[in-house]
């Protein structure tokens, strides 16, 4: 699986719909959870470090509708780094059709304090050759 375009398979559930017979919004920020957070395991499990991060800052553009019982997707990017963050950008598929586009911001963190820490060599060295 490619850090470059990284595509993560969505299972969609019952429960994501709402009265509208349609796939509820907060739910789409699930999606792109599960993408980044499958991204972030993809990164550990290629030998990266373990992350500490938090979500700084998330927006979502909706496209169209998503409906129960069609094969949802989210692609992802990483499109920059900073000095102690990176952002992701987003693209949410229904049937190849795209639905939603969103961006996020990361930043890894010191656990004990909450305060920024600077990106490891490490991890600029798994995600530099991903940049858009």
């Amino acid at each position: 699986m490619s850090l470059q375009h990284f595509v993560t398979d969505i299972q969609v559930r019952f429960g994501d719909t709402d009265m509208l017979g349609h796939i509820n919004n907060a739910a789409y920020v699930q999606y792109l959870e599960l993408a980044r957070v499958a991204h972030l395991g993809e990164i550990v499990r290629r030998g990266g470090p373990r992350l500490n991060m938090v979500l700084a800052s998330l927006k979502v553009d909706f496209r169209r509708e998503i409906k129960l019982g069609q094969r949802v997707q989210v692609e992802l990017e990483v499109t920059r780094l900073g000095t102690s963050s990176f952002d992701y950008a987003y693209r949410v598929l229904a049937d190849g059709e795209l639905c939603a586009e969103a961006s996020s911001v990361q930043v890894c963190v010191d656990p004990s304090s909450m305060r920024p820490l600077p990106l490891s060599g490490e991890l600029r060295a798994l995600l530099m050759p991903v940049l858009t």
